[in-house]
């Protein structure tokens, strides 16, 4: 038998001479999504990365195996595409600098919750977190490989729906990770049957977590709702629209709807416009009334009047219906009437509920030898409608502190026209001053009770940092005086001076004089050919030349997606001339778009101009031949992060993160 070698879809081995995968039918010759880590690399020296198998504004998960372990896990690697870019022919990660702040905040949000997951991960109810370390400017999460399916794969191998009792058999458990994830602070807000695979063994496993942002509509990533899922309040990222323990009953709500009936419910959107939603006892008459009618309760539209936690939903679906009751107990009051009967909670709740209240019938006919008997409910519903006995002190409380509200009212409009009609101006005057003073001494003192509040604050090394970052981290404990000027040692928005010694005491609020380094006075223009245009502004801004503007040239040759001419204050510039930030006049940077429609019979001129510096672009268009094929692009070494990302590498155990 010869080589062998992976598979990158299956992790299963087979010969090296074969192309496909005899056991997924998987073709290595498969072109991959450059934006993505191309399948066969491998991290940590310890992860083999294979096909991707999905993404989100947050990341990308791929299929992995752990060269240590022998065995088949998940990757997931943090890539919000929103806020970065993948470095070409690389798996380093490259954050645009305006980006920055966002990146690193959302990769701190990203790491905190997983390093959650990692401490649940003995729950086997959760695809449990294996290991997590940084690497090529952005962090990775190993997830254990599910040998299992999606729950909406599983209904549909199963005539698209459960029945009430397979139910009963393989959630309770998923209902109780869900309570222990809310414990914990963790609101997945993306349970659905995409989310929820089930293995082998007939366990429900929940996946799917992300950052609250990706979960939200336009916080700051780009967003993944689950539609028929997803709860209203997670279609807006206004502070009014608060999110909880009650957006994922929505969510599991929804997907017992869909399991029951085999229909995904309609979408919380649609639904707050109109709302017709039917019942689930509607479309499958064996499903119990009460189930459904909890159903419905843990998928209302506002989430103040929705089930609010998930030991409330589970105590509402597991207890009984109320039995019958006898035509003379119809008699008593509506909401007595309609007071249901609890039932014992299901085994794996661990205090149990109050014993149901014994219904007590009578014999018909021995009811009505005695017509003069009434009828009372028991000493428990007794206890449970008692009213709390009124004091007398109560009874006259409130009707005195309104007259002695009205009473203080009346004083003062009493002394208002006293010292309006009766002293003349100069009381009027001081009057007036007493007024304005009494608002003052009010808004003095609580400027003093909120100084009071904040305490002094031990002054930071601030010199060498971004000060875009530093600004963000320290905006409520200083204000920043900010001067810039040019520095050639320093990137542009460092921080180069601080008036505040480190280590010396301020009061927070207090005002901090900063220098900021502008950038580099000037530099030579970086060579553009071969470049692509953003590759070039990387190089540009490597350079340190900010002064720049991009126009679309008017030329019909060259490259699409090119950098095809340079000038400053109208005047053809060459790559290498030295540019002065100082100066007012910018640098234009003329360039044809991807979907340039461009003339092969003169990209020679391409190469012409950048092979004769003296030569201007218009004599190398004169001397190119009539057809020449396009120049072949020259590999360059692509730009990082500018600024580059800093993330400090975990050190010892995985559990130390």
């Amino acid at each position: 038998m010869g080589e062998r070698r992976f598979c990158y879809k299956c992790m299963e081995k087979y010969d090296m001479d074969q192309h496909i995968c005899p056991h997924c039918g998987f073709d290595d010759t498969t072109p991959h999504n450059s934006m993505y880590i191309a399948p066969g690399t491998v991290l940590r020296d310890r992860y083999l990365v294979g096909v991707l198998l999905e993404y989100n504004g947050e990341g990308a998960t791929y299929m992995g195996y752990d060269i240590s372990t022998s065995c088949k896990v998940m990757l997931r690697e943090y890539m919000p595409v929103k806020l970065c870019t993948r470095v070409k022919d690389r798996a380093t990660i490259s954050v645009n600098y305006n980006n920055l702040a966002k990146y690193k905040a959302f990769m701190a949000e990203y790491t905190e919750l997983n390093k959650s997951l990692a401490r649940l991960r003995n729950n086997s109810n959760i695809d449990p977190v294996l290991d997590m370390f940084a690497e090529n400017n952005t962090t990775y999460t190993v997830f254990e490989y599910i040998n299992g399916v999606k729950l909406l794969d599983y209904l549909k191998e199963n005539a698209g729906e459960l029945s009430w009792e397979q139910v009963l058999k393989i959630f309770p458990p998923l209902f109780t990770t869900i309570g222990i994830l809310h414990n914990a602070g963790i609101i997945h807000r993306a349970i659905s049957p995409e989310t929820i695979y089930i293995n082998d063994k007939g366990e429900l496993k929940l996946s799917g977590f992300c950052v609250s942002a990706v979960r939200t509509a336009n916080a700051g990533l780009d967003y993944e709702l689950f539609k028929g899922y997803a709860a209203p309040e997670q279609y807006s990222a206004s502070s009014s629209s608060r999110q909880g323990s009650w957006t994922d009953v929505y969510g599991i709500c929804a997907v017992l709807y869909r399991t029951l009936t085999g229909c995904m419910p309609v979408d919380s959107v649609t639904r707050m416009q109109h709302d017709d939603l039917c019942e689930p006892a509607m479309l499958n008459k064996s499903i119990p009334a009460h189930v459904s009618r909890v159903i419905m309760e843990g998928m209302n539209l506002s989430g103040r009047d929705r089930i609010q936690t998930i030991t409330e939903l589970v105590t509402r679906l597991f207890e009984q219906p109320a039995a019958v009751k006898p035509a003379f107990e119809q008699a008593h009051s509506d909401s007595y009437q309609n007071e249901p009967v609890r039932q014992a909670q299901p085994a794996y709740q661990q205090t149990p509920p109050p014993q149901p209240v014994q219904q007590q019938y009578y014999d018909q006919q021995q009811y009505r030898q005695q017509p003069q008997q009434q009828y009372y409910p028991p000493e428990d519903d007794y206890e449970e409608y008692s009213y709390e006995k009124v004091n007398t002190v109560d009874c006259i409380k409130v009707p005195i502190i309104i007259g002695i509200l009205l009473l203080a009212i009346l004083l003062i409009i009493v002394v208002f026209f006293m010292k309006a009609f009766g002293s003349g101006g100069d009381d009027e005057s001081e009057f007036s001053r007493s007024s304005i003073s009494s608002n003052i001494v009010t808004s003095e003192s609580q400027d003093w009770t909120e100084a009071e509040s904040k305490p002094d604050t031990v002054m930071p090394e601030l010199v060498g940092k971004f000060y875009s970052l530093t600004e963000e981290k320290y905006k409520d404990y200083f204000k920043f005086d900010v001067t810039y000027e040019y520095d050639n040692e320093n990137d542009a928005d460092v921080i180069l001076e601080q008036d505040v010694e480190p280590g010396e005491t301020v009061a927070q609020g207090s005002t901090i004089k900063i220098k900021v380094s502008k950038g580099k006075e000037g530099a030579n223009i970086p060579q553009f050919t071969g470049l692509t245009v953003s590759q070039y502004e990387n190089e540009l801004r490597k350079a340190g030349i900010s002064n720049y503007s991009k126009v679309v040239s008017s030329q019909t040759w060259g490259t699409p997606n090119s950098v095809t001419q340079l000038m400053v204050d109208g005047k053809v510039v060459n790559p290498g001339t030295y540019y002065s930030n100082k100066d007012s006049k910018k640098l234009i940077v003329y360039y044809l778009p991807e979907d340039a429609k461009v003339s092969s019979a003169t990209t020679a001129a391409t190469q012409a101009a950048t092979q004769a510096p003296e030569t201007t672009a218009t004599q190398a268009a004169t001397q190119a031949p009539e057809t020449t094929a396009a120049p072949a692009p020259i590999e360059t070494t692509p730009i990082e992060t500018t600024p580059p990302v800093i993330i400090e590498e975990p050190t010892g155990e995985f559990g130390e993160w």
